[in-house]
């Protein structure tokens, strides 16, 4: 039996993944070194620990999956809230970084270029690793129609539209078709909403609210949560209250409002004289996450305290490490910073880097047959994960973003040779 409830093998794998990433091979991972001066620069070090920990999760998860035959939250509670907290975070740091994009531009940004490059940037690489997913449901069927061939074409369509509208959970009836991918794929899906939401948004910026307006929606969803789950929250086995619900999204939306507020506060300055750069706060950082992990483990019953913890203290977190702190110069390791430029194909990829690994049926009775077994297998696994997602950042994802800023480029070159010419007209 594989004891899966262990924290320490989630450790080894981070150490392991950053050594890995510290070899010459990674190089072509690099980009500029750190910049005291620039605030996302902290960023460029943490995505990578954030993809790693959603797929530490999916590594269980997995595991009860090839037992069960059902893709379901595990037992092991650790790796639960590592996954969520990862997730999370990933929220946050959209929500900071679109809302300091506006504020920076103050509520005008180039929209075009702005939604042109979300294409680019997100859409090669989840086309890539989406038509290879097709591919496996194709081998698995037998390459032959389950269902009517309208229904496939329709689900086929939804699954290559980007995220933008939620897939179906089946292609040509298939019906693990989502597991292939680990389900990592709904996460676009609310990017995508805020993405369409930020010329709305951006009106509260250029009229100087942006401070009050992303204050005042944390705020709001926060009481959101207290009022919906004030008679009780989520009990495993249990079926959810509809007014449940609405404590999800309220959730979801202060993923996105935290990391806004937290560029407020930066924004506005508030905080400068606190200097939270310093080796202190990162104690207070850490312990932040600690206090998550407290409050979230008893994830069979998730009520209004695992809630109401999660947001608050991930934004704290996120705070101290926009504000220039580098946890004891974690974040400015080269390896770190590799593997946040990897962290996309590392999130989108884990799926198919399971089903490759485990497809060898020798490699899979090894991993199935103790928990050192287990666990060297899976620290392989993020290891060839890591490396596939070098080779879709060098060969598709880099070069997507760089034709993408062509193309925004040419736009706005266009538009500003046909301004002159509508003047003079």
């Amino acid at each position: 039996m594989v004891d899966i409830h262990h924290a320490g093998p989630y450790f080894a794998m981070m150490l392991a993944a950053l050594a890995f990433a510290s070899l010459p091979l990674f190089r072509g991972a690099d980009r500029d070194g750190p910049q005291p001066g620039k605030r996302t620069d902290t960023l460029d070090g943490l995505r990578g620990f954030l993809a790693l920990s959603v797929f530490a999760a999916h590594t269980v998860v997995h595991y009860e999956y090839l037992r069960s035959g059902v893709w379901k939250p595990s037992s092991a509670q650790f790796y639960n809230v590592a996954g969520l907290l990862g997730v999370c975070l990933f929220f946050m740091v959209t929500g900071f970084l679109f809302w300091t994009k506006l504020l920076k531009a103050g509520g005008r940004p180039g929209w075009r270029a702005l939604y042109i490059g979300r294409v680019f940037r997100l859409g090669p690489v989840y086309l890539v690793v989406v038509l290879t997913m097709i591919g496996v449901v194709a081998y698995r069927t037998g390459f032959r129609l389950q269902v009517p061939a309208s229904e496939a074409i329709a689900s086929t369509s939804a699954w290559l539209a980007l995220g933008i509208v939620p897939p179906p959970p089946t292609i040509n009836g298939y019906a693990d078709t989502g597991t292939i991918l680990a389900g990592v794929t709904w996460t676009l899906f609310f990017e995508w909403l805020f993405y369409f939401s930020l010329p709305l948004l951006a009106v509260f910026v250029r009229r100087g609210r942006h401070l009050a307006f992303s204050g005042g929606l944390v705020a709001a969803c926060l009481l959101t949560i207290v009022a919906a789950t004030w008679n009780g929250g989520f009990v495993a086995g249990v079926k959810p209250r509809p007014v449940l619900m609405l404590a999800v999204l309220a959730e979801l939306i202060l993923l996105f409002a935290s990391g806004m507020f937290v560029a407020s506060l930066l924004h506005a300055g508030i905080g400068e004289r606190l200097r939270l750069q310093r080796r202190r706060w990162a104690v207070l950082a850490l312990l932040c996450l600690a206090l998550v992990f407290a409050a979230m483990l008893d994830m069979r019953n998730l009520g209004m305290l695992s809630l109401l913890a999660l947001c608050p203290l991930a934004a704290t977190f996120l705070w101290i490490v926009c504000s220039g702190n580098r946890l004891f110069g974690v974040l400015a390791w080269p390896a770190s910073r590799r593997l946040s430029s990897l962290s996309y194909g590392i999130y989108l990829g884990q799926g198919l880097a399971l089903l490759a690994v485990f497809a060898i049926p020798d490699v899979k009775a090894y991993a199935m047959s103790g928990t050192l077994a287990f666990w060297l297998v899976n620290t392989v696994c993020a290891l060839v994960l890591v490396t596939g997602a070098l080779a879709v950042y060098l060969w598709i994802e880099e070069p997507g973003i760089r034709m993408g800023r062509r193309w925004a480029r040419r736009l706005r070159a266009r538009s500003d040779a046909l301004v002159p010419l509508a003047s003079t007209g």
